[in-house]
């Protein structure tokens, strides 16, 4: 019997230069090239980056998975090595958008070299649809957002005309204050930019192909995932899970042992995780309330700090990879009861430790997810940008904690300290915990369901015609 041909199905992927981006965004090409429900369609995924972030993914490749080096233009102060918002000073990060989209011509000429079937791409490159339109090629949005923030900073930026958001549980204040926070914190214009911080997003949703997907699943989010379509005139949301990466082997092995060792010896749901991202660096003043904080809360704890690079190659200016914290911590802050870890932290194994009962989290979407996997409540300190809204939506759904702020980003070492407590140690604790572990259930279940990469599978054949390749599920 003449064997079936199989089609191949490929995808450019072009996440923004961010590793909270390009981690989803990888574990979705590895579910999408090793999922087996296809029918006669293979997927191949060339993802595209700059050097700065690919060279430490290179083991990550695969038969089925590239990785494609786009070079961005050289502009001053941002050198190759800070092409990438990893240890990235913020003040850079305009230049570094501005170098992105001075790339869009380059990042052309890949789609000519590669001529995919399908483009996936961020929300900070509205440019690229229109890079693979000028070539046939259609592209839909992945949000590595949540519909909850997706949907209010699509409410906020115009999309909603006078409407109010539906969903209160969201809301950041009055209207007056969600218009203030928007331009802090979201739309700090820079005068040379060539796209501006208020299109972005809605060009980037409004320029996706038939639908949009994002990086969600149904059962949490699906007012917003329905409002977010609404937004967008009928659009369709397509969920594509939790995609939880494991973490069991990255990093520092040696420092990751010492951590555990170090949790093996703590009393069962003892101790608190302080974790604030991979691209939020605390301040002096910050840092100094944050020891304070957990020291008075009397919790042991696993403190993990993280600061940009400094010199004017990109490169760390710390020796021993420990002396960033040794001279942002307090004079005379000893920690007798913590581990202050600088730079990665295998944030999932730590979450799932029994030692481990509560989050200390700025409630970036993928830290939500992933303490929700882990059932563990969140203690919630957002800081900037969609942070605030995952901190509401993780309180709403009963399994997370406030500490309280007058701004986002301000907080006293007593708050911190009170909330830290009331979770580890609190009824509130015990109530959140409960919860937490019922949200685990759904999200493990989602997170398994190969059903929704398989959708995505299928809508992306439609949009380039190759539909009937597909298997459809009984």
């Amino acid at each position: 019997m003449a064997q079936v041909e199989r089609e191949q199905l490929s995808v450019v992927m072009f996440p923004w230069l961010a590793h909270g981006h390009i981690t989803p965004y990888l574990e979705l090409a590895r579910r999408l090239t090793s999922a087996a429900n296809h029918g006669d369609l293979d997927v191949t995924v060339h993802l595209v980056s700059t050097p700065a972030n690919l060279a430490s993914l290179a083991h990550r490749q695969t038969d089925r998975i590239r990785f494609v080096p786009l070079h961005l233009p050289a502009l001053p102060d941002l050198p190759p090595a800070l092409h990438t918002t990893k240890h990235l000073p913020p003040r850079l990060m305009p230049v570094l958008k501005r170098a992105c989209d001075l790339a869009a011509p380059r990042f052309g000429a890949l789609l000519d070299d590669l001529r995919p079937d399908v483009l996936l791409y961020d929300f900070l490159q509205p440019w690229a649809p229109l890079e693979a339109a000028a070539r046939g090629v259609p592209a839909a949005h992945l949000s590595t957002c949540s519909a909850a923030a997706t949907s209010f900073f699509a409410h906020l930026l115009g999309a909603s005309g006078d409407r109010v958001f539906p969903c209160e549980a969201m809301r950041l204040g009055t209207p007056e204050e969600e218009a203030k926070y928007t331009e802090l914190f979201v739309l700090r214009e820079d005068p040379g930019a060539l796209v501006s911080e208020r299109d972005r997003l809605l060009l980037s949703l409004a320029r996706s192909s038939g639908f949009v997907a994002v990086k969600t699943c149904a059962e949490i989010e699906r007012p917003y995932m329905d409002y977010l379509s609404e937004l967008l005139g009928g659009k369709e949301i397509v969920p594509v899970g939790p995609l939880l990466v494991d973490d069991s082997g990255g990093g520092d092995t040696a420092g990751t042992e010492r951590v555990m060792r170090w949790l093996d010896g703590q009393e069962p749901g003892s101790v608190v995780l302080a974790s604030f991202g991979s691209e939020y660096f605390m301040s002096e003043q910050q840092i100094a309330e944050m020891a304070r904080g957990l020291d008075l809360s009397g919790v042991p704890f696993v403190w993990v700090l993280r600061f940009p690079k400094t010199s004017a190659g990109g490169e760390d200016d710390d020796d021993d990879g420990h002396a960033g914290a040794a001279r942002a911590l307090p004079r005379g802050f000893a920690p007798t009861r913590g581990l202050v870890l600088e730079g990665w932290a295998p944030q999932r194994r730590i979450l799932s430790h029994g030692a481990c009962g509560a989050f200390l989290t700025h409630c970036g979407w993928s830290s939500v997810m992933e303490s929700l996997a882990a059932g563990v409540p969140m203690v919630a300190l957002p800081l900037h940008i969609d942070q605030p809204l995952g901190a509401n939506l993780a309180a709403d759904l009963g399994a997370a904690a406030r500490v309280p702020q007058e701004r986002f980003g301000e907080f006293r070492a007593e708050d911190v300290a009170s909330a830290v407590r009331a979770v580890v140690r609190g009824e509130e604790g015990k109530a959140l915990m409960r919860r937490a572990g019922e949200l685990r259930e759904v999200v493990a279940r989602n997170d398994a369901d190969g059903a929704m990469v398989g959708e995505l599978v299928r809508r992306m054949a439609r949009l380039c015609g190759k539909e009937q390749r597909v298997a459809v599920p009984n």
